[in-house]
């Protein structure tokens, strides 16, 4: 049995500069990190 959790959708401001990305960056790097976890056969 495996449980798994896997949260890429924060809305936090970048440490460094203090702007939160907008909506739409905020989608493409989750499509971007979820692609690359199918890649590498993450499955949880």
């Amino acid at each position: 049995m495996q449980f798994g959790i896997f949260s890429v959708g924060d809305v936090t401001p970048d440490p460094t500069t203090g702007r939160t990305p907008t909506e739409r960056e905020r989608i493409k790097a989750m499509v971007a990190i979820a692609l690359k976890a199918e890649e590498v056969g993450l499955d949880v």
